[in-house]
């Protein structure tokens, strides 16, 4: 016989089914464990629970612990001659081990694995392994880690490295302007024709219909907006009511007064100043038009940055910020009209909407606009057809603010005489992001951009670069900000993606309950999609708060499913249960399933002969609907 021994090791994991009640309290009455030692076992690290044993007894032992949901291993134990050569000959080189006899596939719980990759369900070992040390690290960052190799500078700060490519974009496109200035009117002229080729073309390749490809690739819309805006559900009302103000005013008011009432009073400076109007001006004057391609210019550039900026940083601070932008706006261009000579007299929101540019362009920087490019030439004045360019907002705004300095410079050395206020712009876009710095909106714009890159993640097709980004990013972001609810969900999908894991499962239970608290609705949305994927409930007092939320939704068939879940669940608390078993009878009966609600009246009064709902189940009982099962 064989003097070979085996130990038995628990792997530091529970089977999906078993929470960590469930598994205390086996670990308790049936093992007899003490406190302590049910600590160690689940500390989420390798514990012998058993050493010294034959390969019977030791495999009898695993399938006993394996029944209390505790993922166990046999493995067998190095000889005293063994150790005793391991330790005098420390030069040998180390060979690779095999996975240990009976291990138990972490997924699919398939016992006795010998190789690195379950033979049921193809799980590869390593990489779980990897998973469960990169969670154990992030869970105790004290815990000793494997080498890292040192990270470079902007791999600790990603974000400036992103803001360092927006403005090697700028520099590119200036200095692609500057070389092909001299051909432009020919690109003008030849465009049109290469596109339309090109998108015939495409269209006999792909075979798609010649209008789809336009649509995506054309748009009506003269000024550059946002793609893919996630937080829709707040209506920017400040924005819409700057918007309705300046339209108006300029219809309701200045076509109809003398424009010299408006000219020596109202605009900044006015012609004829005095005490009072002049510091009025600084106001009046942001609120007033020269004409309507003026007025409607600068209405949908404050309908494309405003509504997102509100969304952001809520209505008050951007009404506040968009008049001390507006208010900067004018004085700077005040100043550059004193160091050049020139009368100040300027009117026009231009100086406020680039102060929101500027909050824009910190708060929203990683978002992607569409920039729209006239492809009829001088015909786009009739007919405003323009290509979509889709760049880096940081770089649109980039551009707007190089061309405002430019401009300005040349007003300060007399070669334009351009009446644009360009000092008044640039004023405002600094004033705004002054603004967003101090208030510390880039800190809120870090979060949403690492939510942004998982939300692209969840929704990347396999094998796309994204999905790793995306994860990264988003334990980035919970290493800062452990309890984000968004980033918690999104990572649960992430890792739920292609199948179910153990880390997605743990995510899905952790973010259900906080969504109960914060977004009903969402609840059940997400609840809906973890069934889908692991098919098995949550814990009772989850299942029972999402079994009210289906009820008053009158969703009943989800509400008894999820009664059920708290019902069948062991380790359902007695004041619980007999809740879910009345409430359960009661959403059945109103089902007129009559049979499924007299089983859980019964069990309800056999479980519970003293509550005042088993009176309440035996009254029900007694219904005539109940009749003909009294005797079942």
């Amino acid at each position: 016989m064989s003097d070979k021994t085996y130990k038995v090791v628990f792997s530091g994991n529970l089977a999906l089914d078993t929470d960590e009640k469930e598994a205390r309290i086996n670990l308790e009455q049936k093992c007899r464990y003490q406190p302590a030692a049910i600590e160690k076992i689940l500390s989420g690290r390798k514990v012998i629970l058993k050493k010294g044993l034959d390969e019977v007894k030791a495999n009898r032992y695993k399938n006993y612990f394996d029944q209390f949901g505790l993922l166990c291993d046999v493995i067998a134990e190095t000889s005293p001659a063994a150790r005793q050569q391991t330790q005098t000959i420390p030069q040998a080189e180390p060979t690779h081990v095999a996975p240990p006899a009976g291990r138990t596939c972490p997924k699919c719980f398939s016992a006795n694995q010998t190789e690195d990759t379950c033979q049921q369900c193809g799980v590869i070992f390593a990489r779980y392994e990897a998973v469960k040390a990169r969670r154990a690290a992030m869970d105790d960052p004290d815990q000793a880690r494997p080498e890292e190799t040192t990270k470079t500078y902007f791999e600790v700060h990603p974000e400036q490295l992103f803001i360092l490519k927006a403005f090697a974009v700028i520099s590119l496109i200036i200095l692609v302007q500057e070389l092909l200035s001299n051909f432009l009117p020919l690109f003008m002229l030849l465009f049109p024709v290469v596109f339309l080729l090109y998108i015939r073309l495409q269209a006999t390749v792909t075979g798609q219909s010649a209008t789809q490809l336009l649509s995506e690739h054309i748009t009506f819309m003269p000024v550059m907006y946002a793609k893919e805006e996630r937080q829709q559900q707040y209506i920017p009302l400040v924005t819409y009511g700057l918007i309705l103000a300046n339209i108006l005013i300029f219809y309701l008011f200045e076509l109809s007064v003398s424009p010299e009432l408006i000219s020596n009073n109202l605009i900044f400076l006015p012609y004829a100043p005095t005490p009072v109007n002049v510091p009025l001006s600084l106001f009046t004057s942001l609120f007033l038009h020269s004409g309507q391609g003026h007025l409607w210019g600068n209405m949908l550039f404050l309908w494309a940055v405003g509504t997102m900026v509100e969304r952001r940083i809520g209505p008050w601070r951007l009404f506040a910020f968009y008049l001390i932008s507006g208010i900067c706006g004018n004085l700077l261009y005040l100043l550059s009209c004193q160091l050049t000579g020139s009368p100040a007299h300027i009117l026009g929101a231009s100086g406020a909407i680039a102060g929101v540019m500027g909050i824009f362009a910190v708060r929203c920087y990683f978002k992607s606009m569409v920039f729209p490019l006239p492809i009829l030439g001088i015909f786009s004045l009739i007919l405003p057809v323009s290509l979509k360019i889709r760049l880096n907002s940081l770089v649109i705004i980039g551009l707007f603010f190089l061309a405002d300095l430019s401009g300005g410079i040349e007003q300060v050395q007399g070669s334009s005489s351009s009446n644009v206020g360009h000092w008044a712009h640039i004023g405002g876009i600094l004033c705004g992001t002054l603004l967003a710095m101090m208030f510390r909106i880039n800190k809120e714009a870090i979060l949403e951009r690492h939510i942004e890159l998982g939300s692209q993640a969840v929704n990347a097709q396999i094998g796309a670069g994204d999905l790793e980004k995306g994860e990264e990013s988003l334990r980035l972001l919970l290493t800062k900000d452990p309890e984000n609810t968004e980033a918690l969900l999104l990572l649960a999908r992430l890792r739920s993606k292609f199948t179910a894991t153990e880390e997605g499962n743990d995510l899905y239970r952790k973010v259900i309950p906080k969504l109960i608290l914060e977004n009903q609705e969402e609840a059940m949305m997400v609840f809906h999609e973890y069934y889908k994927v692991y098919y098995k409930g949550l814990d009772s007092d989850t299942m029972f708060r999402l079994a009210n939320i289906y009820h008053r939704n009158d969703d009943l068939e989800a509400a008894t499913q999820c009664l059920e879940s708290v019902c069948q669940n062991k380790l359902t608390p007695p004041a619980m249960l007999e809740r879910a078993l009345f409430q359960c009878a009661r959403i059945l009966e109103s089902m007129d399933h009559i049979n499924a609600a007299s089983m859980y009246y019964r069990d309800c009064i056999e479980k519970f002969p003293d509550s005042p709902l088993s009176t309440k189940a035996t009254s029900r009982l007694e219904h005539p609907k109940f009749a003909g099962l009294q005797m079942a």
